[in-house]
């Protein structure tokens, strides 16, 4: 389940809090105002359509499925892929902080995980930590990797990082 809060000021300049959850990849995204389910939307062939919803303003429509698409979970199977592309062929995201990776036949499948699991908590931006399934190109050998995201501090010679 991946569940976002989207702040929006109507023209009054009255602000209010909506919730987008959606319970599954692929599922459409819930939106819920005051715990009251006002309507779905999902992405269809790049178009934001909604559904069961009544009418939204514009702006507000804008502004939800922009902050949908900005969050970091939906460029991050692109990061994995264009960091790796001879050893990635594929990344399926599960939710926001679950991913599946298929490697490409051929490669040093063992040398691959060492090197993964070194670099992957370097391109996580969110603030939660992200389980990965990574499974060769057959399925016939995996591992699994619960990686936090890194955290630096200001140091007085330079950058030292915290472990969360």
């Amino acid at each position: 389940m991946t569940e976002l809060e989207y702040f929006f000021e109507d023209e009054s300049g009255i602000s209010v809090v909506y919730q987008l959850i959606r319970f599954g990849v692929g599922e459409p995204w819930k939106i819920v105002l005051d715990g009251e389910l006002i309507g779905s939307m999902q992405k269809w062939q790049g178009t934001w359509k909604l559904q069961n919803c009544d009418e939204l303003s514009k702006d507000l429509l804008i502004g939800l499925t922009g902050h949908i698409d900005e969050q970091y979970f939906n460029y991050l199977p692109y990061e994995i892929c264009s960091r790796w592309p001879n050893l990635v062929e594929k990344v399926v995201l599960r939710s926001d902080a679950a991913y599946m990776i298929i490697c490409k036949e051929g490669i040093n499948f063992k040398s691959f995980q060492g090197i993964f699991s070194k670099f992957v908590p370097g391109l996580l931006k969110d603030e939660w930590s992200v389980n990965f399934q990574v499974f060769n190109h057959d399925f016939s050998d995996d591992f699994s990797l619960f990686a936090k995201p890194l955290v630096y501090k200001k140091e007085s010679f330079g950058w030292e990082e915290v472990n969360r």
